[in-house]
């Protein structure tokens, strides 16, 4: 009960020789004795929010550390990508386009961090919505390689200038759809929006890609490579293509239905943490601004995380971006080593050279 009373009473103490006289005479440590010259509650309150601060330290922290490393890996992807020829087919048109995206809401993350711009805000979460709207075309795509017959139909319908324009039109939509709400709309609109309207639209999204990949899984499962009698396929060649086509898609889907799963777990509690602000500053909730801040912490973190466990998933799912990983790679080692070679028969051979004309020398 004494205790209690001193704590109240070191409130409201301003003089600092009077607070460490009577900290000292209760054998207070230093943050004790702020936290009861500063805190309107008691040490127990002024702990918690000590660790709190220590939890979004070490929070910040390890979140630069992992948009780093999804710029790293994302860059990687696309080099290879882009650098190995066997990998620069329409089968792979929308993993770039993902690894890209990926890395642009890295990058963005990075800057937002650093200047909390709402423009910033809107591109950041424009970056994520792509992937989300990429993750969905893949399944479109992989449905239309299995309806179109014969193959050569779809190759002349798909083709790769119309893969870009489509991935184009998916950015100017996310665009559109988030930098409005950003630079037009008022506070009151911008949170209700945000909490409710575009939440709900890139939860529709989710739900819609994940019914359609159920299907094309149960189209994949039911699939009947086309006739001999069907007009215009041989026996060998479409047939062969149709299965070949059949396993690709199978493989591409069970890939990205990893990512659907992870992207959605990543996202989620941020779609949640939309929400909660809005019951929060609508008054309609007692959650102290002090939960709500860690939690959106925590929340932004695993927000974070998607871009950099995506390039993971290629490498243990995709074998053609591993062959092609190793393949690059393996060229700029097995150049420098023929580099080395050279410049070192090169030293030889100067040497024997110089060799050679010191013993005439001496013979003469």
């Amino acid at each position: 009960m004494l205790s209690h009373k001193v704590s109240e009473s070191m409130f409201w103490l301003r003089d600092d020789r009077l607070a460490a006289l009577v900290s000292s005479h209760f054998r207070l440590n230093h943050h004790d004795e702020v936290c009861f010259r500063i805190c309107p509650v008691d040490e127990v309150v002024c702990r918690q929010s000590t660790m709190g601060s220590t939890l979004i330290t070490v929070i910040n922290y390890s979140g630069a550390v992992i948009l780093v490393l999804a710029v790293l890996e994302n860059l990687l992807v696309m080099v290879v990508l882009a650098a190995t020829s066997h990998l620069r087919i329409k089968y792979f048109a929308f993993v770039f386009s993902l690894a890209l995206a990926d890395l642009a809401f890295s990058v963005m993350a990075i800057v937002y961090a650093l200047n909390r711009a709402r423009f910033l805000s809107a591109l950041l979460q424009s970056s994520f919505f792509v992937s989300v709207l990429m993750i969905l075309a893949v399944a479109v795509n992989r449905y239309l390689a299995l309806t179109i017959t014969p193959p050569s139909r779809y190759d002349a319908l798909v083709t790769r200038c119309r893969l870009v324009v489509v991935c184009l039109l998916l950015w100017c939509f996310s665009l559109a759809l988030h930098l409005p709400v950003v630079l037009v709309a008022s506070d009151e609109v911008r949170l209700i929006l945000s909490a409710w309207s575009r939440s709900m639209l890139v939860l529709a999204v989710w739900i819609v890609t994940a019914v359609l990949y159920r299907f094309v899984f149960r189209k994949i499962k039911s699939y009947v490579p086309p006739l001999a009698s069907s007009p215009g396929l041989s026996i060998p060649d479409d047939s062969e293509q149709a299965a070949t086509r059949v396993r690709q898609t199978r493989r591409l889907l069970v890939t990205f239905s990893i990512i659907l799963v992870t992207s959605f777990i990543c996202w989620i509690p941020f779609n949640v943490g939309q929400i909660m602000e809005y019951f929060i500053k609508t008054g309609q909730s007692t959650i102290s601004d002090d939960t709500f801040n860690n939690y959106n912490w925590v929340c932004g973190f695993i927000y974070c995380l998607s871009p950099a466990i995506n390039p993971l998933i290629y490498w243990w799912r995709l074998d053609g971006f591993r062959q092609g990983f190793k393949e690059l790679f393996c060229r700029c080692l097995l150049q420098n080593q023929e580099q080395l070679v050279e410049t070192v028969d090169g030293n030889e051979n100067q040497q024997n050279t110089e060799s050679t004309h010191w013993i005439k020398n001496d013979n003469k």
